[in-house]
């Protein structure tokens, strides 16, 4: 007589478990991101990213950010707030804190176009910079604008005030300073897009070339992409770059971050 072995359920089980979990996390809604609508009322969303290593190289990265929408039919008004530490072999290799608030209103009656003020503070002492103040106006045009989806583009001029860590040559021309008033161009693009039912991307990228220096030209670009794993919680991994044509001595023209970690969503 054969016997016949049945299957283990237990194993069963938890095959079919891991399958609902793959296909609610494929079906689930793109919720990595601020919702946008347009009722008036605040909505947030906080992203922590955490990394530790020990051994060989001791390092600590924390990203932390805070994102905040309030819109109208006929108008945004966004605030964020960055926070970035960086430290490597007991060295400080990033401190960086950003707050700014962008008002955007639409202008009638051809709303694909919209004026904008923007103000911003930076703090980077790594990177030479111990403050800088900066105050944007101008107009812009909306790409894409649809239901927690958007893509702008915008130009205007912005005056930006900074004081360093270290005077900097700023003219090259050997004159060292401790501090700049300049007047500026600003040319942007923001994007929040859905890629998938669960994942979305959000990217921001801004040239900022002086009109008092020549040949000082600043870029600044964000990008995060983010999966929803639940109605609140997303996994992201986000990429921040900053770039200037005139680093202070001993320093490069360029920092790269990549972070990944958390994002929680408030309604």
């Amino acid at each position: 007589m054969t016997l016949t072995r049945l299957p283990d359920l237990r194993r069963t089980t938890r095959l079919k478990t891991a399958a609902q979990l793959l296909l609610a996390l494929a079906t689930a809604p793109a919720l990595a991101q601020v919702t946008v609508k347009p009722d008036g009322q605040w909505r947030s969303l906080t992203t922590a990213g955490l990394t530790v290593n020990s051994g060989n190289t001791r390092a600590t990265a924390l990203n932390l950010s805070l994102d905040g929408v309030r819109a109208t039919e006929s108008s945004k008004w966004s605030a964020t707030g960055q926070m970035l530490y960086t430290d490597s072999n007991g060295r400080t290799t990033g401190k960086r804190a950003l707050v700014s608030s962008q008002y955007n209103g639409d202008i009638e009656p051809w709303r694909r176009s919209f004026g904008f003020v923007q103000a911003a503070g930076l703090t980077d002492r790594p990177a030479n910079t111990r403050e800088r103040l900066t105050l944007t106006s101008g107009m812009g045009l909306h790409l894409l604008k649809a239901p927690n989806q958007f893509w702008d583009a915008w130009a205007g001029l912005a005056v930006a005030h900074e004081r360093y860590v270290r005077p900097v040559d700023t003219q090259g021309d050997g004159t060292l300073r401790s501090e700049l008033t300049d007047l500026g161009l600003v040319l942007a693009q923001e994007a929040n897009l859905r890629l998938s039912p669960s994942t979305t991307l959000r990217q921001k990228l801004v040239l900022l070339p002086s009109l008092r220096e020549s040949g000082l030209v600043r870029t600044e670009f964000d990008g995060q992409v983010s999966v929803a794993i639940s109605e609140r919680v997303s996994l992201s991994t986000g990429l921040s770059l900053r770039h200037t044509t005139r680093p202070a001595p001993g320093l490069r023209n360029t920092d790269l971050t990549l972070v990944t970690g958390l994002s929680l969503r408030y309604d």
